[in-house]
């Protein structure tokens, strides 16, 4: 025991920039906590935009404009052309793009039922909804159409009087939380997905400690010490698992002492969090045994972190991913670390036990790959 906390301090003293690195992730995992979790919830609980192009500039056509912006509560996007409005479109800031022709009001003044062309991309809930209400206003304008009997001064009348005695559209959010609850949900799930990120990021200098040990022959001096390799193995694991609880730490801390619901119990954050902390050290002392070169070990390390967290589910569900992807995201634990989340949040109850075991499982099979290599750089030694 002496000699593996000897080797902890040593450690420690050698390489105090990873525990400033600590006390900074922890730190940027609560801003990504506070900053995501409230833009997220801002853009879901927003209005629905859509574009509006209006090339009949007519009283009928800002009738329409006044029934999307008071009755629906949208929110209206004009542009000067299709181009730009196309634009908003495919970068997802709008929902449906409406066109209203020219001669629309003309068009209903002679009974001709003028139409108004709606595009949508993949946002096919809002795009049926708009459609609906869009119908429903047109078959209210056809009444006033033929009452006006193609006089114009008269149906502007009758629009005018129809808005004072517009039927109001009762709605109801399909949320069942409210905004600052949803802010926190969503705000732990992206940081707990950079959680992932972060914790492979400080291992790196970890596994350079370990790399420049072997280079230097300390590991082989160690066979000429009373420490023994499990004293090393223990010693320098202790020490990695001890930086990357300081961020978990300094991160839980924030969500306790601000008295935050995210959804999860905050045992379950510990569990879980510690048991990929521990994998990671595991496969970083895998990776740094396995590999001769610094860069070497840091393109494993970040291979292995950047595609375990993308199909793992880290920065977006995997729902949204194509079928093949899917069954190809269960063989990484970021998975089965992102899922067992995501299950609590949506039921308090879900049982995670197979999650628990599958990420221990992991770790262990790291920690056997390891032992595996070490041992055999001590009998080619």
């Amino acid at each position: 025991m002496r000699h593996i906390w000897q080797l902890m301090k040593t450690n420690l003293k050698k390489n105090y920039i990873a525990i400033v690195l600590a006390v900074l992730s922890g730190a940027i995992l609560c801003f990504i906590f506070y900053a995501i979790g409230n833009l997220s919830a801002d853009q879901t609980l927003s209005k629905i935009k859509v574009g509006v192009l209006d090339e009949d500039e007519s009283f009928l056509s800002e009738d329409f404009k006044h029934y999307l912006e008071n009755q629906l509560n949208y929110e209206i996007l004009e542009k000067n052309s299709y181009e730009e409005l196309s634009t908003e479109l495919i970068e997802k800031d709008i929902s449906v793009i409406i066109e209203i022709p020219k001669n629309f009001q003309q068009q209903w003044l002679q009974e001709e039922n003028g139409k108004l062309i709606i595009t949508s991309l993949d946002d096919y809930e809002n795009a049926a909804f708009v459609q609906i209400y869009i119908d429903s206003y047109l078959n209210s304008i056809r009444i006033l159409g033929k009452s006006a009997q193609n006089d114009s001064d008269v149906f502007r009348m009758l629009l005018m009087e129809h808005r004072k005695h517009e039927i109001p559209i009762l709605t109801k959010s399909a949320l069942t939380i409210d905004e600052k609850e949803l802010a926190h949900q969503e705000g732990f799930i992206y940081s707990a997905g950079f959680f992932l990120m972060f914790v492979f990021a400080i291992s790196v200098i970890f596994a350079y400690m370990i790399v420049d040990d072997r280079i230097s022959g300390v590991l082989n001096r160690i066979q000429a010490t009373p420490v023994k390799p499990i004293h090393y193995i223990f010693g320098t694991g202790i020490f990695g698992l001890l930086i990357t609880l300081i961020m978990l730490g300094i991160y839980l801390g924030y969500l306790y002492f601000m008295k935050i619901n995210t959804g999860v119990p905050y045992g379950t954050i510990l569990l879980l969090m510690s048991l990929y902390a521990l994998f990671t050290v595991s496969f970083t002392m895998t990776s740094a045994l396995a590999f001769k070169l610094k860069n070497t070990v840091t393109s494993v390390m970040i291979g292995f972190s950047t595609i375990g967290c993308i199909l793992g589910g880290a920065y977006f569900p995997i729902e949204m991913s194509p079928k093949s992807l899917q069954s190809l995201a269960r063989i990484m634990p970021q998975f089965w670390y992102m899922d067992a989340f995501r299950k609590i949040q949506e039921n308090s109850s879900a049982a995670i036990g197979s999650h628990i075991v599958i990420l221990v499982l992991y770790t262990i099979l790291a920690l056997l790959i390891g032992a595996v290599l070490f041992s055999q750089h001590f009998q080619k030694n």
